[in-house]
């Protein structure tokens, strides 16, 4: 009798170690599905609205209007530099030229010298202008808008960060997304009116000096633009492609270390091995992307400068034919050669 109800005891127990058991399994089956559906969550194909990039500096004040006008100017300034040093390169090849035999030739040199000087200090306080006005007023607007985003945040409901989005997700996105916030609002758009004024001045003295010359020059131009356009858009996709990877790997290790904190089952039940898998995997992705990005980017410099050494073959053989047939000069073919290039570029 003691046996059996020794044994009637111990099926109790038995049934309870049982009990919890299942009931462990079970919520490691369902921690693993709030993982997957956690990733799903962030990684959905959701459709995100597009923002015009004239919102980007909503948030600018009176003092960011300011210094993004005079970035402005200095990025004009800027981008103007290198056509107007193109016909002084021009000026520089003539001088040269005409005087070989002649005690005038330092004279002649020495006044183009001196337009490069006075050149160099008008750059020099124009880039000064533009990089550091756009990369202040850039700084301003991203500490502006991180803090209300903040503030956003904070006036959620619990339940948002439970259904809506994770912590890690939320920091990952903070550090992250406003810096390429700030980049796209800052120096990019200095850099962007630099290349854009580079652009319109190449041309623009081109046409001037040797419209002929220029039109064969433009020939490479098509190949020129699909090969920049092809490595900036792939390199712009691999990017965003790796922030990504980079946010969910930041998820698997928001809720690995929660769940250590809280739970403390994390390396008991083998959730180790699959936080540890997780994470390995978002971190191929990323690399994937990146080695993606490099590789386009190396293609791309690559065939520019094949089509550039190419034009250049083919500017310098039109240009000898332009000199003995229409009256150009060696400066005139190097000055369009040089500022069709440098627009272009």
């Amino acid at each position: 009798m003691a046996d059996e109800n020794g044994v009637d005891r111990a099926m109790p127990q038995e049934h309870g170690d049982t009990t919890s058991r299942s009931q462990v399994e079970e919520d490691k089956s369902t921690g693993t599905k709030g993982d997957h559906q956690g990733s799903d969550k962030s990684g959905g194909d959701e459709k995100v609205e597009k923002v015009p990039f004239s919102k980007l500096f909503s948030y600018a004040d009176k003092t960011d209007i300011i210094l993004m006008l005079f970035g402005t100017i200095g990025a004009i300034g800027n981008g103007s530099a290198m056509p107007l040093m193109t016909i002084l390169l021009g000026e520089m090849i003539n001088s040269f030229g005409s005087n070989q035999n002649n005690t005038d030739v330092v004279s002649a040199v020495s006044k183009v010298a001196l337009i490069y000087f006075y050149l160099a200090i008008g750059t020099g306080v124009a880039a000064t202008l533009q990089v550091s006005c756009w990369m202040v007023t850039g700084e301003r607007q991203a500490a502006r808008i991180r803090g209300l985003y903040l503030k956003t945040l904070l006036r959620q409901d619990v339940a948002f960060f439970d259904l809506e989005t994770y912590t890690g997700e939320v920091i990952g996105r903070m550090s992250g997304d406003t810096v390429l916030i700030q980049d796209a609002m800052g120096e990019k758009v200095g850099k962007f009116l630099q290349l854009f004024s580079t652009f319109i001045g190449g041309f623009i003295i081109a046409f001037i000096k040797g419209w002929l010359l220029t039109l064969v020059m433009l020939s490479s131009i098509p190949l020129l633009v699909a090969s920049g356009a092809a490595m900036s858009i792939i390199i712009s996709k691999m990017a965003t492609r790796g922030q990504s990877a980079y946010a969910k790997a930041a998820i698997v290790v928001e809720q690995t270390i929660g769940s250590i904190r809280t739970v403390g089952h994390v390396a008991s039940f083998t959730g180790e091995k699959q936080a540890i898998t997780s994470y390995n995997k978002y971190l191929a992705d990323a690399y994937k992307s990146g080695v993606y990005e490099g590789t386009a980017a190396g293609a791309g410099f690559g065939l520019v400068s094949l089509v550039v050494f190419c034009t250049y073959a083919l500017a310098i053989w039109f240009g000898s034919r332009m000199v003995r047939n229409n009256g150009y000069s060696g400066g005139d073919v190097l000055n369009v050669i040089v500022a069709v290039l440098t627009g272009s570029m």
